[in-house]
C-alpha cells in the first residue's frame, strides 16, 4: 500500500487532483491507524504504531525516497538480479558512468578560461610605505585604469576611469592629483596587464592603510602567480620536468600561505620577496607556463589542506629531521629522516668566502661597543644536523656570543647555516655545504633526479615524505 501512494506521489504531485486524493487518503490512514491502535495491547505496541504511521508519512510528503531498486548482472548468474541499494549510492554510480561526458581528457580553451575565472586569488604585497617615510607609485595601462575609492570596510564607491594613476605618500596620507584619499583606493585595468612603477603585473592592484602603513597589494590568479614567480625561483635553461616539480611546490606554499593569512586576517598573503617567494611580475616564457598549465590546481596535500613546501638552492646533504631549531610538529612532511645526495655535483655544494679584517670589523660594528675589536672568531655549538648554533666573537679583553642565524644574516657572501670559520693568511675564511635553509626541495637535487630518469611526482615524494597530490577546487 505505501508503495501505490508514492508511485502517485511522484506521478501526481504538482495536479489540483493528487491534493485532493492525497486529503482523502490521509483522512483513510487515520481512521485505520485508529483501529490498529485499538486493537495493538500495551503501551511497546503504540509505540511502535505510532513510529510506523510517523515514518510513512515523512517519507510520503516530505523527503525524497531514500532507496531505490535496480537490476544489476552478477558474473555467476544467468539473469539480472534487482537489487536495493540507496539514492545516493546509487547517484554516485551514475555520476561515475557519466564522468568522460562531463570532464572531457582534451580541455578546449574555454574550459581554461573558466578554470582561470576560478583561481584562487593571492594578494601580493608589492611596496609598503610607513608613516615615517614617503614614496610615489605609479600606475600605467595601455586601455586605461578603472578606479575606486574604498571605504574602511572595503566597499568600493563610484568608479572613474583614467588613462593612468599616480598617487602620494607624505604625512601619513594619500594624495592624487594634490587632494588626499580618505582611505584606500582599487586599482583594475580595463583590459589586459597594468604596470606598477614600471613592471608589468597581472590581476589588478589596491592600496590601502594596515596600521601605520600604506600597502600596494597585487590581487592576481595563482595559477599567474606561480607562473610569474618560477621566473624567479626556477633557473634558465632548466626542462620542462623539473619544472612542473617547481611549479607545484610553489603552488602548493602559495595556497599554504592563503590559508595561513585568512587565520591571521592580514590584507596580504605573501611579500614579494624571497621572504616568501621572489615575486617580480608577468612573462612570456613558453617552457615555464607550458610546466604550470601541465599541473593546473595540482597541489601537494597532508591532513587535506596544502603544504608549506619549503625549498631551497642546494641542501649541501643536511638531513632536516636533525635540525635543532625548528618545530616541525605541524609540519612533519619537512622533517626529511635521509641526506640528499643527488646536488653533490652542483658548484653550491660546497663553498668558501674569506673576508678582510678591516672588512669583518665594519660588518661587525654593532658590537664595537662590547668588543672594542675582533681578534678572533670561533664556533661554540652546533646542531646534529651540523648548522651552526652559536658563535664567539673574541676581543682583547671581552667576548660575545652571537646565534649562527645572526652572524648569517650579517653576512650576505655566507651561503648557509652549515659553515666552519677560521683565520688563515691575514684573513677570516668560511667553508660551508649548500645554499640557503636546506629544508624541503633542493632544486640542484631535483634537477640531478631528473637527469638520472626520474618524474616530477617522485622527486616530490622524494623531498616531501608522507604527502600526495590533491587538486585545488
Amino acid at each position: 500500500m505505501a508503495l501505490f501512494y508514492r508511485n502517485l506521489f511522484l506521478k501526481f504531485k504538482n495536479s489540483k487532483f493528487f491534493i485532493a486524493l492525497v486529503l482523502s487518503l490521509s483522512k483513510d490512514i487515520l481512521e485505520r491507524s485508529k483501529k490498529t491502535l485499538q486493537q495493538v495491547q500495551g503501551e511497546r505496541g503504540i509505540k511502535i504504531s505510532l513510529f510506523v504511521l510517523l515514518f510513512f508519512f515523512i517519507h510520503t510528503y516530505s523527503a525524497p525516497w531514500p532507496w531505490t531498486i535496480t537490476s544489476v548482472s552478477f558474473p555467476l548468474s544467468s539473469s539480472p538480479k534487482r537489487v536495493v541499494q540507496s539514492r545516493t549510492g546509487f547517484s554516485k554510480k551514475k555520476f561515475l558512468q557519466n564522468t568522460h561526458h562531463l570532464f572531457p581528457y582534451t580541455i578546449d580553451v574555454k574550459n581554461i578560461k573558466e578554470q582561470k575565472k576560478r583561481s584562487l586569488i593571492v594578494r601580493v604585497l608589492l611596496a609598503e610605505c610607513d608613516h615615517t617615510s614617503q614614496a610615489q607609485w605609479h600606475f600605467t595601462s595601455d586601455e586605461g585604469f578603472i578606479i575606486q575609492p574604498l571605504d574602511r570596510d572595503d566597499t568600493a564607491k563610484k568608479a572613474i576611469k583614467v588613462s593612468h594613476f599616480t598617487v602620494r605618500i607624505k604625512d601619513n596620507s594619500l594624495f592624487y592629483k594634490g587632494k588626499r584619499l580618505k582611505d584606500g583606493v582599487r586599482i583594475r585595468p580595463v583590459a589586459g596587464y597594468g604596470m606598477f612603477n614600471g613592471i608589468a603585473y597581472d590581476g589588478n592592484f589596491c592600496i590601502k592603510q594596515y596600521k601605520n602603513s600604506f600597502l600596494c597589494i597585487n590581487n592576481v590568479g595563482l595559477e599567474d602567480y606561480v607562473t610569474a614567480v618560477l621566473k624567479t625561483e626556477s633557473w634558465p635553461g632548466w626542462p620542462l620536468e623539473v619544472n612542473k616539480v617547481f611549479a607545484i611546490a610553489c603552488r602548493s606554499y602559495g595556497a599554504y600561505k592563503v590559508l595561513e593569512a585568512k587565520c591571521s586576517k592580514k590584507p596580504f598573503h605573501v611579500k614579494n620577496s624571497n621572504a616568501h617567494q621572489t615575486y617580480k611580475g608577468r612573462h612570456d616564457l613558453p617552457i615555464l607556463k607550458e610546466a604550470v598549465e601541465q599541473t593546473r590546481s595540482v597541489v601537494l596535500g597532508f591532513k587535506g589542506a596544502p603544504i608549506l613546501a619549503m625549498f631551497d638552492c642546494c641542501c649541501g646533504g643536511v638531513i632536516p629531521a636533525h635540525i635543532a631549531d625548528f618545530d616541525f610538529r605541524n609540519v612533519p612532511y619537512l622533517a626529511r629522516t635521509y641526506a640528499c645526495t643527488y646536488c653533490k655535483q652542483s658548484s653550491l655544494y660546497s663553498w668558501q668566502v674569506s673576508y678582510e679584517h678591516a672588512v669583518f670589523d665594519v660588518l661587525l660594528k654593532q658590537y664595537k661597543n662590547d668588543i672594542a675589536r675582533l681578534c678572533d672568531i670561533h664556533i661554540i655549538k652546533k646542531d646534529k644536523a651540523g648548522l651552526v648554533v652559536e658563535v664567539r666573537l673574541k676581543g682583547p679583553k671581552k667576548h660575545v656570543v652571537i646565534s649562527g642565524k645572526k652572524l648569517y644574516s650579517l653576512l650576505k657572501e655566507v651561503k648557509s647555516f652549515s659553515f666552519d670559520v677560521g683565520k688563515k693568511a691575514g684573513k677570516i675564511v668560511f667553508t660551508g655545504r649548500g645554499f640557503g635553509h636546506h629544508m624541503g626541495l633542493c632544486q640542484w637535487g631535483a634537477r640531478q633526479m631528473v637527469r638520472d630518469g626520474f618524474d616530477y611526482k617522485s622527486i616530490l615524494r622524494f623531498y616531501y615524505p608522507n604527502v600526495y597530490f590533491m587538486r585545488l577546487p
